[in-house]
């Protein structure tokens, strides 16, 4: 099988190519260069866009391709111990209180289930509270729900995209607990197996529902879901105009309220602080992060029956204590804060204008943490730091992924903590990262240089390869013999491993002059394959090629279970 496959460019008329684009019922091509112009083909993070509101292929996060997960049969899944939503247990329900407990010692081992990827581990919200009971126990305000649209395909630059694969137990007019990325997100588009209509739904605290009001919907079905959220949500900052708490400007519906009794207590926490409501928003936040972050899991010894008063004076506690304790304080100077916590972990959002919702992560303590779920998976990348103070006790837990992790690779781990400078955030595409041209199916890719992705140009440094893992081989399989420049080129191909066919494989399609052993190559985007290994597509001819003979190039990136590989000259 060729791995190389030559064709030519031109921009005059070959007779073969005028009747084969006649029976087609194509335009004439002209005899002189009128091009068209040279459009940005990476608009869309999108491989392999169905259209019509329906999921694509797969999806550019960064400089990966996401492809969509398998819509296994859910029996399956449940002999491997993957949890039922709806259906009971400790990684599937959803609780509709919470009450703070004086354990505030370090938790041994931490369970987490992964449903999205890229994964925002261990930030995977499941139950969030909003409200305030007179003893101190946490609850949701608004319990109404409200129905979230599926709105169909998103190229906002704005947001980040996930994909989401769950086990449901559904039955007639049954709400259902989902889980979600961030407090706004949306619902692009679904499929589910087996096939029943679905209505999703949330709460005044964002919790994400999922129900069908079909008569025959009951038992267990595999749901893949395509969602997008507001990027800022994972990149805590500041808002840019000068704030005070007194100054917020909080709508109506998200003013905290906070019980008298409770109030004061607060107080006197933001009375140790040296906080008031008056101080810049800057000075007073960056404060109350410090202090609760800097929390060291010890048992209290001497409890005074206040568990809010405990935890603020002696700073002790883990993750669940943090946030709640946060939580509290932030209510009670006017800036609307929620608890959020998931089977592993408890974290706070915070409402700044400008801003809307921000994650911010008050960290942890447990002696290790093992994960579910996150095979072949990519953990997200915020688009920008945490900005806010990092003591010592934040530094070194797990929410950092430091300690004992199990059910990563070192290859997740270290794709996670790479600066920004050297790899993009997993909401970028495009020009920034990855991703593009939805109408052909074809992807534009990242930086030719990025160290984990490797190119037919022999000018640029070789990737290293692991010896532990296979290195797929890269076959093109079909080109077009000729192509016009700013018209389309239809090319196949198949990867695989000896007779072992790769399906949902990223593959970056190149083009080369002939004869040059890849050097100067262009990328013309990215696909992915199919169940058997192969893709067909059309690709946009760059405008400014020359008029000659050039050649196409495959290379794979690197993941968990492959090295990179290149299709051979």
């Amino acid at each position: 099988m060729r791995k190389v496959w030559a064709f030519a460019v031109i921009a005059v008329v070959a007779l073969a190519s005028l009747a084969i684009a006649q029976q087609a019922g194509a335009r004439r091509p002209t005899l002189h260069e009128d091009l068209p112009p040279d459009t940005d083909p990476t608009t869309s993070p999108m491989i392999g866009d169905t259209g019509g509101g329906g999921a694509p292929a797969a999806f550019a996060a960064g400089d990966k391709v996401l492809p969509k997960p398998t819509l296994d049969h859910p029996d399956k899944a449940q002999q491997k111990g993957e949890p039922v939503l709806g259906g009971g247990g400790f990684e599937a329900d959803r609780k509709t209180s919470m009450t703070p407990d004086g354990n505030t010692g370090p938790d041994s081992t931490l369970h987490y289930n992964s449903v999205f990827n890229p994964d925002v581990l261990p930030f995977k919200r499941m139950s969030a509270f909003d409200g305030i009971a007179d003893n101190y126990s946490l609850k949701i305000d608004r319990t109404a729900l409200v129905e979230v649209p599926v709105v169909g395909s998103s190229n906002d630059p704005s947001r980040d995209r996930f994909w989401g694969s769950v086990l449901v137990q559904l039955s007639p007019n049954k709400d259902v607990p989902l889980p979600s990325v961030a407090p706004d997100m949306r619902i692009l588009s679904y499929e589910i197996k087996p096939k029943v209509a679905l209505k999703f739904e949330k709460d005044g605290a964002d919790n994400f529902y999922v129900r069908s009001d079909e008569s025959s919907a009951s038992g267990t079905y595999r749901l893949v879901f395509l969602a997008d959220a507001d990027a800022g949500y994972f990149a805590p900052s500041l808002p840019k105009a000068r704030y005070t708490p007194l100054t917020l400007g909080v709508p109506a519906d998200l003013r905290p309220r906070v019980p008298a009794e409770i109030r004061k207590e607060a107080q006197r926490t933001l009375d140790k602080l040296g906080i008031d409501e008056t101080m810049e928003l800057g000075r007073v936040f960056n404060t109350m992060v410090a202090y609760f972050r800097a929390f060291e899991p010890k048992q209290i010894t001497a409890s005074s029956g206040n568990i809010y008063r405990d935890l603020c004076d002696t700073q002790a506690g883990v993750c669940r204590h943090r946030a709640f304790a946060f939580m509290i304080t932030a209510n009670a100077l006017g800036i609307p804060t929620r608890f959020v916590e998931n089977e592993a972990h408890a974290f706070v959002e915070v409402w700044f204008p400008e801003r809307r919702w921000q994650r911010i992560d008050l960290g942890g303590a447990a002696l290790r943490m093992e994960v579910t779920g996150a095979d072949d998976k990519t953990l997200h990348r915020p688009r920008a730091d945490d900005p806010f103070a990092k003591p010592p006790e934040y530094k070194q837990n797990y929410t950092q992924l430091e300690g004992d992790i199990k059910g990563l690779t070192q290859q997740q781990i270290a794709d996670k903590r790479r600066p920004l400078d050297q790899a993009p955030a997993s909401g970028q595409f495009g020009a920034h990262g990855g991703g593009g041209g939805s109408g052909s199916g074809s992807g534009g890719l990242a930086d030719a240089t990025d160290p984990a992705r490797i190119t037919p140009d022999p000018n640029l440094p070789t990737v290293r390869q692991d010896p532990g893992k296979p290195t797929p081989l890269l076959d093109v399989t079909l080109v077009d013999p000729t192509a016009y420049r700013g018209d389309t080129i239809h090319i196949e191909g198949r990867v695989h491993v000896g007779q072992q066919s790769l399906a949902n494989h990223p593959v970056d399609v190149y083009i080369a002059p002939s004869g040059k052993h890849g050097a100067n190559s262009l990328p013309l985007g990215r696909v992915v394959t199919a169940a058997d290994g192969t893709f067909r597509q059309d690709f946009a001819v760059p405008a400014q090629l020359d008029l000659k003979t050039y050649e196409i190039y495959l290379s794979t990136p690197e993941d968990a279970k492959y090295n990179a590989a290149l299709s051979e000259d």
